[in-house]
């Protein structure tokens, strides 16, 4: 990641100690937060948790709906973001007892979170043009949003490129610097959304295909978060066809998580269970069975399960890891075309989110999750938006750097581009149709250093 240059601190007298930033990394399913000493930018504590907000709606069209359709349903819905933040910087402040107050807060997060958290209504990001009613955001208190824990802190909200490419986005540009860089670069943000950004420091266009949740265990049966219990990584023994598995915590698994899943899907069709369409084959000693949602293969027999039931993957599950991950691959693929650029003139291929931190490259590309780049090329960043969250916190610079960012780069919009179905269904198969170019990436060994 780029450095964040020299310390700038931010100097707003607060009573009873040292003045305290939060950043905030504001996402669909997870929030995140890091407490950060604003007299020489150290970072004291992090913490995590689920957003409220889930239980209105896994998803954001379903969140808007909810918002529209049921009484009161904004109002709660923002209810339970705020509920949600305020107990994380609670929590943070516990983690550093007697450090300061809280003066400054950085938040990043999609644009529709953005909305609900100023009060503003998301509806518009649902119905053509989809565009938001703010972009940029004004700077308000804690007392004006509604946090009461610090309500004179003073919150600066990343600012958002489009209806579904949000200030997490520019946050995660931020971090990883593509935009100081001469040389090109993608960088993709791997969640509901799928956002996907090329470019340097002289140009850059942004894009979000509508992924869907496979990765983040949605609409997959045995589905669950990276919480202990949940299978982080798959192997098939290629003479019994039976999986062996690493579980979150050493715990008896209990469902797959989004890294898990992709190796699943992976080792699947090396191991030839499934075939290119994503059709299971009954291949001999594969423990596959028949169930309501297809031909299913058990990662794990009901007697070693956290649950008392087994772990299955059935076909359905696996033609929505193909929507998602031929979602995000056409985007990037639509967006070389659209500039007239070739593959081999991306330099490095930046991975935001903490899934990037998990997923097995090989894997990845075996399903065909991103176009067929060399191994060496990719650059795993973890949670990039919290980082650029914290990087405007330590220097004042950054905040400046952050919203020129959003202001010159350019929003690709994927449904008026004729190209970008074609790409999509190409990228239907395993890994796609593509073949050769998959085969060719994936003999490049990994650099070393």
């Amino acid at each position: 990641m780029a450095g964040d240059g020299p310390f700038l601190p931010l100097q707003r007298a607060v009573p009873g100690g040292k003045p305290l930033g939060v950043a905030l990394d504001l996402g669909t399913s997870t929030l995140a937060g890091a407490l950060v000493d604003l007299t020489d930018g150290t970072v004291l504590a992090r913490a995590s948790a689920d957003n409220p907000q889930m239980a209105c709606g896994e998803d954001l069209i379903s969140r808007i709906v909810f918002a529209e359709e049921t009484p009161g349903g904004f109002d709660l819905l923002r209810e339970r973001l705020l509920q949600g933040v305020e107990s994380l910087m609670v929590r943070l402040l516990a983690m550093t007892p007697g450090r300061g107050e809280i003066s400054d807060v950085a938040a990043a997060g999609n644009t529709v979170i953005s909305h609900i958290l100023c009060g503003l209504s998301p509806s518009p990001i649902r119905r053509p043009p989809y565009r938001p009613t703010l972009k940029e955001y004004p700077v308000a208190s804690g007392r004006t949003l509604g946090v009461g824990i610090a309500p004179d802190a003073q919150w600066r909200i990343f600012p958002s490129l489009a209806g579904f490419v949000g200030g997490d986005v520019v946050a995660d540009l931020l971090a990883s610097g593509m935009h100081r860089a001469g040389e090109i670069s993608l960088l993709f943000d791997v969640g509901t959304n799928g956002e996907v950004v090329l470019g340097n420091r002289e140009w850059r266009i942004a894009c979000s295909s509508s992924a869907g949740p496979a990765f983040e265990g949605g609409d997959i049966g045995c589905g669950m978060r990276a919480y202990p219990g949940a299978i982080e990584s798959v192997r098939i023994d290629r003479e019994t066809g039976a999986a062996e598995w690493t579980v979150i915590g050493r715990e008896r698994p209990a469902g797959l998580c989004g890294s898990g899943i992709l190796d699943l899907c992976a080792e699947l069709f090396r191991a030839g269970v499934v075939d290119r369409a994503g059709r299971f084959a009954r291949r001999g000693g594969a423990p596959l069975r028949s169930t309501e949602r297809g031909d299913a293969y058990v990662v794990v027999p009901a007697d070693r399960s956290a649950t008392g039931r087994e772990v299955a993957f059935c076909e359905a599950d696996l033609k929505s890891v193909l929507r998602t991950k031929a979602a995000l691959c056409a985007a990037a693929e639509s967006m070389l075309r659209a500039v007239g650029l070739r593959r081999d003139a991306v330099a490095r291929v930046y991975i935001a989110g903490g899934f990037g931190n998990f997923l097995d490259l090989r894997s990845a590309l075996t399903i065909g999750l991103f176009p067929p780049f060399p191994l060496s090329r990719f650059v795993p960043l973890g949670n990039a938006s919290l980082a650029g969250a914290i990087a405007a916190l330590r220097n004042r610079r950054r905040w400046k750097e952050a919203v020129e960012l959003a202001a010159g780069t350019a929003y690709h919009d994927l449904s008026s581009d004729p190209g970008f179905m074609e790409m999509y269904q190409r990228a239907l198969f395993l890994p796609h149709t593509d073949e050769e170019g998959y085969r060719a990436a994936l003999a490049v060994p990994e650099a070393t250093s």
